[in-house]
């Protein structure tokens, strides 16, 4: 049964992640080709972390309300009609159609947030904790092979299949991820916290309901501490967010070998997603997070220095496949270290601290770089940037007080637990 479980909720991810990697990088190209407005592209970045910040702690609130999988169709189904309601929009309302766009992207971002924070709290329900850190991986790994297909069908698909196509392809394929996650059996279900939850007749507020997620996280020490590094290290977006830049101007690259990059970098996720669970456990979890984020942070700032094309293809393959061993421990440790009652609330408050710097640097990126400052300048700053922060996991007690992530020893609750 476990291993079935697998199979389809890692499949479901796959379905999942090509549908929305298909629908950003076409939703990407189309505004750019309608627009010729640069900033119209870059809002489609900045629309999803501004959702991610403001919306998505309300939604973690009703995740925890509901199960799981009733969170994860609510999303499947207005995806499909986001789809289908973007068709008729081109079809009818083109004059509109940019706006309508926009609409549909907030829309579909709030969905991807039920999507992630229920997907956390039904894993440990369907395979077990002990299995976290190796399914994490697996759905890593085939996140990165659906990314690499997506972008490399997305801009075919578009020339034979035109928009409404794709976008009616995009509502098909999260119907299919929909029905594989009918078949997904509970096998490990907290009933004694679910038969409370039922005997209770009233309900407080969803306002109550969010500051208790907050004191959750707040009291979390290690997760909080987390959520705050990951927002200090999205502030590196100053430069990634013009990687385009970088391959053009210190590479002399074409859109060829542009495409290279990310090929090559999805290629080493897939390879590390699958040795996930044997990676992050050769020691204990703050050494493996130190080592990946110092090592990320290395090739990010070499690849400022160096001017070689391939060299810098290496250097961001390395960084991406240390950044896949860290997230899918950072991943796990959000399961790990947080009661499944709390998890939707504290997964989604996470999200917002962590993409909370992310639009204005990744608009403070494009100011400077219009300003005629170089960009590798700003690539080698944040690297050093990453690099420090990475001591951070070398310094804290708390960090340093997680022992066991995965295994038959892994446990959900709170920190003191997570370490036998």
């Amino acid at each position: 049964m476990i291993k079935r479980n697998m199979s389809l909720i890692v499949t479901n991810q796959f379905l999942t992640n090509l549908a929305d990697s298909i629908f950003t990088i076409s939703i990407m190209w189309y505004m750019y080709d309608i627009t010729q407005s640069p900033l119209s592209s870059a809002l489609v970045t900045a629309v999803g972390a501004l959702t991610a910040v403001f919306i998505a702690p309300l939604i973690g609130v009703i995740v925890d309300r509901k199960e799981p999988k009733g969170s994860m169709q609510i999303g499947y189904a207005v995806m499909t009609a986001i789809g289908v309601l973007l068709t008729v929009a081109y079809l009818f309302w083109l004059d509109w159609v940019a706006f309508a766009i926009y609409a549909a992207l907030i829309l579909h971002n709030i969905c991807m947030t039920f999507i992630g924070p229920a997907k956390n709290k039904l894993l440990p329900r369907i395979v077990g904790v002990e299995r976290i850190v190796k399914v994490n991986g697996y759905i890593s790994s085939t996140s990165k092979t659906s990314y690499l297909i997506g972008q490399g069908i997305s801009g075919v698909l578009i020339t034979i299949m035109g928009f409404v196509g794709v976008m009616l392809l995009h509502s098909g394929v999260y119907i299919i991820a929909s029905i594989l996650l009918i078949f997904v059996i509970n096998v490990s279900l907290a009933r004694d916290e679910e038969e409370s939850e039922a005997a209770s007749t009233k309900k407080p507020s969803m306002f109550s309901e969010f500051k208790e997620g907050w004191a959750v996280l707040r009291n979390n020490r290690p997760i909080l501490k987390l959520s705050i590094l990951a927002s200090l290290m999205n502030a590196t977006t100053i430069a990634g967010a013009l990687m385009v830049v970088l391959v053009t101007d210190q590479y002399g690259g074409n859109a060829f070998q542009f495409g290279l990059f990310g090929a090559f970098a999805a290629i080493g996720g897939i390879l590390i997603g699958l040795v996930a669970d044997k990676v992050t456990s050769f020691a204990k979890p703050y050494i493996v997070l130190f080592i990946s984020l110092a090592g990320a942070g290395a090739a990010f700032m070499f690849m400022g220095v160096t001017s070689g094309l391939y060299v810098g293809i290496v250097l961001y393959v390395a960084m991406n496949t240390l950044m896949t061993v860290y997230g899918v421990l950072y991943s796990s440790l959000l399961i790990v270290l947080v009661e499944d009652k709390y998890r939707g609330r504290v997964y989604t408050l996470n999200g917002a601290i962590a993409t909370f710097l992310m639009p204005g640097f990744a608009i403070a990126g494009g100011i400077i770089a219009e300003w005629g400052i170089p960009v590798n300048q700003l690539w080698v700053g944040a690297g050093i940037w990453v690099l420090l922060l990475s001591l951070f996991f070398l310094l804290d007690p708390d960090i340093r007080e997680i022992h066991k992530v995965s295994g038959k020893k892994a446990k959900t609750g709170d920190v003191a637990t997570a370490g036998d």
